[in-house]
């Protein structure tokens, strides 16, 4: 419980989670990519090997420039008080998960996004998973993933 230092989050369920999320990750608080995580169709979950599609973009991505400056210039220097960590510096390398919440039809401009998702502590590289050892794999290596994904 709470008194132990955990913390649970009651979290309304956003059905335009089938259309995916979107990953952004950071190195301290600076934006380095989104990942657009779209579940297999039927799914709901887009963790990778589940059939699901990642799109790859940059940190500038247009797309999504309502959301990026809102959580950069906004919403990033509210995190860490609202944790009661004021004092602490965001971690070195993050993510966030963002879940469209707003009714389709929605323009971009007042699109509202809600954080599915923190993480700090088993932040995966997409690109890198060729490099992930296996039952099938348990020789794989960095000489595994693909030039192209290492540019």
């Amino acid at each position: 419980g709470k008194e132990a230092g955990g913390q649970l989050v009651d979290q309304r369920f956003c059905p335009r989670i089938v259309e995916g999320e979107l990953r952004y990750n950071l190195v301290k608080d600076a934006l380095v990519g989104i990942i657009h995580k779209k579940p297999k169709e039927g799914g709901i979950s887009a963790v990778g090997g589940t059939g699901s599609i990642y799109t790859y973009y940059g940190p500038e991505e247009a797309k999504f420039a309502n959301l990026t400056k809102g959580f950069l210039e906004g919403d990033l220097a509210k995190i860490m008080p609202a944790l009661d960590l004021a004092e602490e510096p965001v971690p070195l390398w993050w993510t966030t998960d963002f879940i469209l919440a707003s009714p389709e039809g929605t323009p971009a401009e007042e699109e509202k996004w809600i954080v599915g998702e923190f993480n700090c502590s088993c932040v995966g590289i997409s690109k890198c998973l060729p490099a992930y050892c296996t039952v099938a794999k348990p020789d794989a290596s960095f000489f595994d993933i693909p030039v192209k994904d290492l540019m």
